[in-house]
This record gives structure tokens, C-alpha cells and sequence, in this order.
């Protein structure tokens, strides 16, 4: 480990912006590659990058999670449940240290979403698929059911406690790549319909990424909340720009423009407050030290 400082942030910029491009791309995928890149481009510990990726993560599907919210497809008593989960999950995760391991999860899901974009293929088995029979047969054995009015169904109030449990643990240990896992097992191991698991899933990932990242003591670092804000930055812009120029937006374009402008003034604001001040993180000298200057790497 070394002491290296940043004499400006545009390496921050460029990744937030990567990350945007990446989005249209590979899809959802493309915006969880934000802990790989860092850890890869800054050379930034797996402790720093994975806090700093969930709160990317949160902060871009905001909107998302308003717009469920909006909708009311959210399903309360399923949300309370999973959240309830999350204690427990973050305890036993913080027993656990992991640094190159974490690139493993980002790898699969990168090799993934490519073969997916030359030849689509089923992300979720059907209905009537056996092993989806055996798992809903296997949950509904289980103890404690309680009644979801808003999903209409009965499931045992432990399954939803693990899951909240199993998203604490792996998104602390991993970063928003677990926001991956909780749609498919409302939708798989519930039987909760598509457009409620899609809404409260939403929403419980934008709760608990930034409570996984606040976990982590992460807006108590000035540091942490400027490199957050850059990569931000750098993603709503390149966001603004796609939603303005392709068919498909991403966000709409006011909602784009608006996160621009509250993630500048905020920046700036920050950077006001600390006249002045140099970044300094402790990181590892390969490879951001091959950027040079563009990268804001002074030896």
C-alpha cells in the first residue's frame, strides 16, 4: 500500500461515465460494473470500492423506486419483512473478508449479459418448470404463514427474513451485483406477480443499498461522498445525453437534467466547504499509476 494523491478526479468522471455507457449497453448489468472498474482503474481495496458502489447504485435508481412507489405496486408487508432480514445479514457478513474474490460475482454476470446480447436466453424458468414446482412445494411446508394482501398469497414469514437476510450479506460483501438476486426470488420462490416483486424489489434494493453503504461509516468520509458524487456525475450526464439523443430512454429527460443539477451543486458545495483539499487514499500503485496525470495520480 502506498500514499498517492489525486490532484483531480477526472479518473472518477471517466468511470461514472463508463458506467453510463455501459448501462445502454449490457443493460441493468452495466451499472454494476462500477466496484470491478474502480478497483481495477484506482486500484481502490474492495472495502472502499464496494460502499462506494452501493451508493452509486442507490442513488442512481432513485428515480425507479419513486416511480414504483408512484404506481402502487409496492407490496408493504413483504417490504417490512425483507428489510427485518437485513440485521442479521450484515452481522454475519462483516465476519468475512473478501478483496480479489469480489471481481469473481462482476466476471459471470459481464460474460453473462454479452452471450445474453448475441443470443438472448430464459432468465427465469417458466411456470411450469419442475425445479420452480419442488421449491414452491418445499415453502409452503414451512411454518409461520402469514397473509399478503397486496400480493394475495400466504408464505411463511421466515422466507422473506432470509432473503432480506441473503441480500444483506451478499450486497455487503459483494456491492449492488446482490440487487440481482432478490427480483428473481420474489418472482421464483414466492409466486409474488411480476410487476409487485419488480416494485418492492426495486425499492427494497434502493433502501437497503444505501443502507449497506451507510454501514459501512461511508458518508462519515469526506473522501468516500466526493468520489461518489464525481462517478455520479460522470453517470447522470452520460444518462442525460443518451436519453436526449437515443428511442429508448433510460430516464426521462427532466428527471436526467435535474440529477445533473443537484449532484453539481452539491459537488460544488462540498468542494467549497473544503478549500483547498487534496484527496488522499491509500491504495495500491498498479495500475492507476500508469494514468498519469489524466488520471489525478502524482507520485
Amino acid at each position: 500500500m502506498e500514499h498517492i494523491f489525486f490532484s483531480g478526479s477526472f479518473i472518477f468522471l471517466f468511470i461514472g461515465m463508463l458506467g453510463g455507457i455501459l448501462y445502454p449497453v449490457l443493460g441493468n448489468a452495466g451499472i454494476y460494473m462500477i466496484v470491478p472498474l474502480l478497483m481495477l482503474l484506482t486500484g481502490l481495496p474492495a472495502d472502499m470500492a464496494v460502499p462506494i458502489g452501493l451508493a452509486h447504485f442507490a442513488a442512481l435508481i432513485i428515480p425507479a423506486a419513486v416511480g414504483h412507489w408512484q404506481t402502487g405496486n409496492l407490496d408493504y408487508k413483504l417490504l417490512l419483512l425483507i428489510m427485518i432480514g437485513f440485521i442479521p445479514g450484515l452481522f454475519l457478513a462483516e465476519r468475512i473478508q473478501l478483496n480479489l474474490y469480489v471481481f469473481i460475482p462482476y466476471l459471470i454476470l459481464l460474460v453473462g449479459a454479452i452471450i445474453y446480447k448475441i443470443r438472448p436466453f430464459a432468465l427465469l424458468p417458466k411456470p411450469n418448470n419442475h425445479f420452480r414446482k419442488i421449491t414452491l412445494r418445499v415453502i409452503n411446508q414451512l411454518p409461520g404463514k402469514t397473509f399478503l394482501t397486496f400480493s394475495g398469497i400466504k408464505v411463511s414469514f421466515i422466507v422473506p427474513i432470509i432473503v432480506g437476510g441473503l441480500l444483506s450479506f451478499t450486497g455487503k460483501l459483494f456491492g449492488p451485483i446482490a440487487a440481482l438476486l432478490l427480483c428473481p426470488i420474489l418472482i421464483i420462490c414466492l409466486d409474488i406477480p411480476v410487476m409487485v416483486a419488480v416494485a418492492t424489489s426495486t425499492v427494497c434494493n434502493f433502501i437497503g443499498m444505501l443502507s449497506f453503504a451507510m454501514w459501512n461509516d461511508f458518508l462519515m468520509i469526506p473522501l468516500n461522498l466526493k468520489i461518489l458524487l464525481w462517478l455520479f456525475l460522470g453517470s447522470s450526464i452520460t444518462v442525460l445525453v443518451l436519453s436526449s439523443v437515443i428511442k429508448k430512454k433510460l430516464y426521462p429527460v427532466p428527471v436526467a437534467a435535474l440529477l445533473v443539477l443537484i449532484t453539481s451543486f452539491t459537488l460544488w458545495t462540498l468542494m467549497l466547504g473544503q478549500p483547498g483539499h487534496q484527496v488522499l487514499i491509500q491504495q495500491f500503485s498498479f495500475p492507476s499509476n500508469l494514468l498519469g496525470w489524466f488520471g489525478g495520480v502524482q507520485g
